[in-house]
């Protein structure tokens, strides 16, 4: 049985992210989560990461003022963005997530450029990974693909 204990981030995390750049609108967030079906945009300035918004956040401030959507992303998003890099293991992860109550944690590399992302849902799938080891039952191989 692989030590699992031992993954790192690279090993989880989704590679395809979809970002925009600071002068576009929180509106145009929006819809690019809508219609890629994702949970958060990442901000990006010359290749780096510049700052991140998250449903949560719009949901948030969309209830004090609609104008909030028409707003850039240089003002609205999120600044600065706690990250890791892919080496970081894991569990080291879960517990940068856990200190900072998010739900989703951007993979950069040591210069600053975005190489991924890392949710919840990745980290669920390696904890069920690791608990039923080496022996997924079917009934959760199922679920676990049908919320990939």
């Amino acid at each position: 049985m692989p030590d699992r204990a031992q993954d790192s981030v690279k090993t989880l995390m989704s590679r395809k992210v979809f970002g925009l750049p600071p002068s576009k609108r929180t509106f145009d967030a929006l819809n690019l989560m809508i219609k890629k079906d994702v949970g958060s945009v990442p901000i990006l300035q010359r290749g780096k990461l510049y700052g991140i918004i998250t449903e949560r956040d719009i949901v948030r401030e969309i209830t004090r003022s609609f104008d909030y959507l028409n707003q850039s992303l240089s003002k609205t998003a999120k600044k600065p963005v706690v990250t890791v890099t892919p080496e970081t293991e894991v569990w080291e992860a879960f517990t940068v997530m856990l200190k900072n109550k998010i739900r989703r944690l951007p993979v950069v590399t040591k210069s600053g450029k975005l190489v991924g992302i890392i949710t919840e849902r990745d980290l669920f799938k390696w904890v069920v990974a690791v608990a039923y080891e080496p022996e997924i039952p079917d009934e959760i191989k199922k679920l676990v693909k049908r919320n990939s």
